[in-house]
């Protein structure tokens, strides 16, 4: 057994031995939580969101009852020394709640932030611990990186997000406060409400609240995005429908006379078509109408609101925009 393995039973003395152990200690503070604070305006949380105050009475389980709960991160504030929270600030909530219910807690472990504002909100985007940001507090959050000089391109790179997504958030971020309102309430997505304000710009609240109450007469409570842009059937059943459509072509190879009516359907001269008829083989043109008739049928049931069967072609099966995880 080496020197550095008999080590290996402290810490303490694997980073007193660094040189050898590479092992180094890192700063834990033991802070009170009455002297963490939070910076007005910097978390994009919504603190009435059900979800939100679910998260912070988790915490406040956690710390009443002794289980680990991840060190909050830190700074100080040069100008009045006051200790602010960077990331943790349902932890903090909840670690309040739980002294407020009676929980003997002298101090929160924490550890301090390095770095500048930008990487301050970066941090806050791209935290790992806690509840997930939800879109319409991405989109602000990546908002206000612009504010402190950032391209779309330096946030895509930072975060490691593409381009489209960083400007899908930003024309969110831009939109007006019924929209903001609208997607903070669940009544429309945030992904329906960017292609209705790409569409129906400064009047894309007004759109998108005739969409819900036209949703709500119908018994829905939100906006679906059939009411946005077209329907398009899924991948998979585009692409039956285009193998549905090699044997119909197939079919009218060697038909001299069918060949010589089709080329007089293109260019300036084009004859009327009505009324002539060309022969094609009865199987071809039976699967390729039975696969319209399937598009047909599935567009009139996402119509109606309906969900995909087990096995049933969905909205999964198509490329979709790069969104955030909200």
């Amino acid at each position: 057994m080496t020197s550095t393995e008999k080590l290996a039973t402290s810490f303490k003395a694997l980073a007193a031995n660094s040189a050898e152990t590479n092992v180094k200690k890192t700063d834990l503070y033991r802070i009170p939580p009455d002297k963490l604070q939070e910076e007005e305006g910097f978390n994009a949380r919504d603190y009435d969101d059900p979800e939100v105050i679910a998260q912070i009475e988790s915490f406040a389980d956690a710390y009443s009852n002794g289980r680990y709960v991840p060190p909050l991160i830190v700074r100080i504030d040069s100008g009045t020394g006051g200790i602010f929270v960077v990331e943790g600030h349902l932890r903090r909530k909840g670690a309040n709640l739980a002294i407020e219910r009676g929980a003997p807690i002298q101090h929160l472990d924490c550890t301090p932030f390095r770095g500048n504002d930008t990487d301050r909100v970066t941090v806050m985007l791209t935290s790992a611990q806690g509840l997930p940001l939800k879109p319409l507090g991405v989109a602000e959050s990546y908002l206000r990186l612009t504010r402190m000089g950032l391209s779309v391109a330096d946030i895509s790179k930072r975060l490691c997000r593409t381009v489209t997504h960083v400007e899908n958030m930003l024309t969110l971020a831009t939109s007006n406060s019924d929209v903001h309102t609208m997607v903070r309430k669940g009544e429309v997505a945030a992904t329906t409400a960017i292609e209705a304000v790409r569409k129906h710009g400064e009047k894309a609240g007004n759109f998108l609240a005739g969409k819900l109450q036209e949703a709500k007469a119908s018994g829905k409570t939100s906006v679906k995005p059939s009411a946005i842009k077209p329907w398009v059937p899924p991948r998979k059943m585009v692409t039956t429908i285009y193998d549905s459509l090699a044997p119909v072509f197939k079919s009218l190879e060697g038909q001299d006379d069918a060949q010589a009516l089709l080329s007089q359907a293109e260019g300036a001269d084009a004859e009327p078509m009505e009324g002539k008829r060309i022969w094609v083989d009865a199987a071809a043109l039976a699967k390729l109408c039975r696969a319209f008739q399937d598009a047909e049928a599935l567009k009139l049931k996402r119509s109606k609101g309906g969900e995909p069967e087990p096995g049933e072609p969905s909205s999964d099966d198509q490329e979709v925009s790069d969104e955030p995880a909200a």
